[in-house]
């Protein structure tokens, strides 16, 4: 039931397959410390992303989205936690067994292993 719900959203009904080694490739050619609005501007101008259904599209953009992206942290007892669900569960659904989150200052240190995506230190 939850992986037809899935497919009848639509922004995340896009193929994950298809959509994550594009979006891992683009965080691979930003750099970490770059400039959240220089991101956000850069994805909706990446002709691999712009070139891609509109389904796969949708899903790109909500997996780049600087002003909403996949964040976690530690709260106050010491437990992750995570926003983005809606996008995780989806994830999880699809098979998908990592997507990419948002990690600065004010975020946990990521696990050790953690893949980081964007090359440089890990500040945003």
């Amino acid at each position: 039931m939850i992986a037809s719900r899935r497919a009848a959203c639509d922004v995340h009904a896009g193929d994950w397959a298809v959509v994550l080694p594009v979006v891992i490739a683009f965080l691979a050619r930003c750099r970490a410390t770059a400039d959240p609005n220089a991101i956000s501007q850069a994805r909706r101008d990446d002709r691999h992303i712009t070139s891609l259904a509109p389904p796969e599209f949708r899903l790109a953009q909500s997996l780049l989205n600087t002003r909403d992206p996949i964040k976690y942290w530690n709260n106050r007892h010491g437990h992750y936690e995570a926003n983005g669900l809606h996008r995780i569960c989806w994830a999880r659904t699809a098979g998908i067994p990592a997507v990419p989150v948002w990690f600065d200052n004010t975020t946990a240190r990521p696990p050790s292993d953690a893949v980081l995506l964007q090359r440089g230190e890990p500040s945003h």
